[in-house]
């Protein structure tokens, strides 16, 4: 689900005709949006002034915890807001122009929005994009969130981890307790991304062969269905959302504790570029901290060149209306 906020009729009606085939709530009530953000995908929010008041709640916004959706404001192009947005330090928070939503937002959506839908992949991409991890919970996090699809079962316990990630069992846990900004163990992590893998295998298996699969018994899949998802395994293999559901509401109650925050850039839209092809981790983090010692950047001179190109999306347009207006007789 997209959770969209909008202020002005203006942009309510631009995005939800781009988005007319998502699964789009829309709704004008601040209170209301922020309380769709705990089973929203994606969150946008269409703002016309984004004053500092506005900044100051859209840094609450995506503060809100590891499983929290990505959020896309579509604001009108100026100086004044570029400058107040880079207060929003956040990799969850992207910016598309009110002048260019018809060019970038569907697209945007559709590269962000897909792996939003599975929690667990959308927790894994989190932790190794906001954190700087040892590269043994990376190699740990990569296998268990994002293992390549649904051919292979998440590890079955710790000591298998922690093989795949090639250190001693004792040295993982202890990289764990200390790296992770989540303070939950890896016994407890493990448990839920079994019990996800095992309903969506639910619907091309039974239970005891996904169990033989998932390296366990059938008995222990039944034991974290009732512990975790209060449900028993039949309830969860036939209402899958709502395992969904209670693992980010578990997400959501992890303690968190503070880490050392690397250098967060906004997605902020300067000039419209092809972008480059994805880095490894390790250079991308890299990459990240050596941006503040770059040469400071020419704002007015791209904001002139987002001008310049405002004005052609508007010509074009207008050269559209006219054509219509011409066939039509008028």
């Amino acid at each position: 689900m997209i959770a969209f906020f909008f202020e002005t009729r203006d942009i309510r009606s631009r995005i939800a005709g781009l988005l007319a085939g998502s699964e789009l709530q829309e709704t004008e009530c601040r209170k209301t949006f922020q309380e769709m953000l705990g089973v929203a995908s994606v969150a946008i929010a269409g703002l016309a002034e984004c004053s500092d008041t506005d900044v100051t709640w859209l840094r609450a916004i995506v503060r809100q915890g590891v499983g929290a959706p990505s959020c896309v404001l579509v604001t009108p192009l100026s100086l004044e807001r570029l400058q107040r947005l880079r207060r929003v330090e956040s990799n969850r928070f992207h910016v598309v122009w009110a002048e260019e939503i018809e060019d970038r937002l569907v697209d945007f959506v559709g590269r962000i929005e897909p792996w939003h839908r599975d929690p667990l992949r959308r927790l894994g991409h989190r932790l190794l994009r906001d954190q700087s991890l040892h590269w043994s919970l990376v190699k740990a996090i990569k296998r268990t969130c994002d293992n390549g699809g649904d051919s292979v079962a998440p590890p079955s316990s710790v000591g298998e981890l922690a093989r795949h990630a090639r250190v001693p069992p004792d040295a993982f846990r202890r990289y764990w307790r200390k790296e992770m900004p989540i303070r939950y163990g890896p016994k407890e992590f493990l448990s839920w991304a079994t019990l996800l893998w095992a309903v969506r295998q639910r619907p091309v298996a039974k239970w005891d062969t996904i169990a033989r699969r998932a390296g366990v018994r059938r008995r222990t899949l039944e034991r974290y269905s009732v512990r975790l998802a209060g449900c028993t395994l039949a309830t969860a293999g036939r209402d899958p959302a709502l395992v969904q559901r209670h693992f980010e509401q578990w997400v959501a109650r992890a303690p968190v504790v503070d880490t050392p925050d690397t250098p967060r850039p906004v997605s902020i839209p300067l000039i419209q570029r092809r972008t480059a092809s994805p880095m490894p981790e390790q250079r991308r983090l890299m990459h990240t901290r050596q941006q503040d010692t770059r040469a400071p950047v020419d704002f007015a001179g791209r904001l002139q060149a987002l001008e310049r190109r405002r004005q052609k999306v508007q010509a074009r347009r207008q050269g559209r209306i006219l054509e219509v207006a011409g066939s039509s007789g008028w």
